[in-house]
């Protein structure tokens, strides 16, 4: 019992350690750290990062990874504000704009194309008063390059055949019906299924209710190793947890299990105290 006792306060302690010692474990992945939120590295691009926004740049595709925490609230305009300041260019209305419900909240996603080179495809969503944007944005003329996630519908499925179909149908100029050969991929960020023609390919992948496709044209080599990239930070991302409140509840209750701690060894001397001078008294009494 007196082990017990001593060992309480230390309790969160070693449940902190534990489960810290267990996401150390389980987090394969490396990850950009900054003060707002938690990015994966993209390993082979180019880290042109700060400590405000976490960036990466492939120089052959032309293509950059973007993921911002804006001081705007409004999703649709918190992405235009991100992309003004990063690229240094005004991209204009969407062509394409949805919503989809992930685990961690609605995301508006949003596809730019400002002009007959460059593309933009975002992901946002409100995080308070801010916006968390998560942008692809490539300029490759020999390439037409786009990301976009669309929730599955009907029942559960484990490809994303439907959503490729759809969303050639909305944003390229080939159909589904024009492309014929079936593609299988196996990727860090998980298992992909895909169509290809002469110079169109779309891929999918389905990960929870939801299907994270990506649609290329022109020059397509590089489809899987961007489709990948970018749903690895889409899906990788977390906004910094602020545990100041569990650390400040913690130590108070282990000052308060402390308090008592003493509390009963002062109670138990003094019960002692009493308990041996009525020993005495008996002892005397008898005598």
């Amino acid at each position: 019992m007196r082990l017990f006792l001593t060992l309480v306060p230390l309790l969160p302690i070693l449940i902190y350690a534990g489960v810290v010692l267990a996401q150390d474990d389980q987090d394969t992945m490396p990850y950009i750290q900054l003060s707002a939120f938690n990015a994966p590295l993209l390993e082979g691009w180019e880290n042109q990062s700060s400590d405000d926004f976490a960036q990466f740049h492939d120089a052959e595709a032309r293509a950059t990874i973007r993921t911002a925490l804006v001081e705007i609230g409004e999703p649709v305009a918190a992405a235009a504000s991100d992309l003004r300041r990063a690229f240094g260019m005004e991209f204009g209305e969407p062509i394409y704009q949805n919503k989809v419900n992930l685990a961690d909240g609605t995301w508006t996603v949003l596809i730019y194309e400002p002009d007959g080179v460059a593309s933009a495809s975002v992901m946002a969503r409100r995080a308070r008063s801010q916006a968390v944007v998560i942008s692809f944005v490539e300029s490759d003329p020999a390439a037409r390059i786009l990301m976009l996630t669309i929730a599955q519908s009907g029942d559960a499925r484990e490809d994303a055949g439907s959503e490729i179909d759809l969303a050639l149908s909305l944003l390229a100029s080939n159909k589904a019906a024009d492309l014929v050969e079936m593609t299988a991929l196996s990727l860090p960020s998980g298992e992909w299924t895909g169509v290809v023609g002469d110079s169109t390919a779309a891929m999918g992948m389905v990960f929870g209710n939801d299907s994270y496709l990506a649609i290329g044209e022109g020059e397509t080599e590089n489809l899987p190793t961007l489709a990948d990239a970018y749903n690895r930070t889409v899906l990788g991302f977390f906004v910094t947890p602020d545990n100041a409140g569990y650390l400040a509840l913690a130590l108070t209750a282990s000052f308060a299990i402390l308090a008592l701690l003493i509390l009963s060894f002062f109670w138990r001397s003094r019960n002692i105290q009493k308990d041996l001078e009525l020993i005495e008294s008996l002892n005397q009494a008898g005598g």
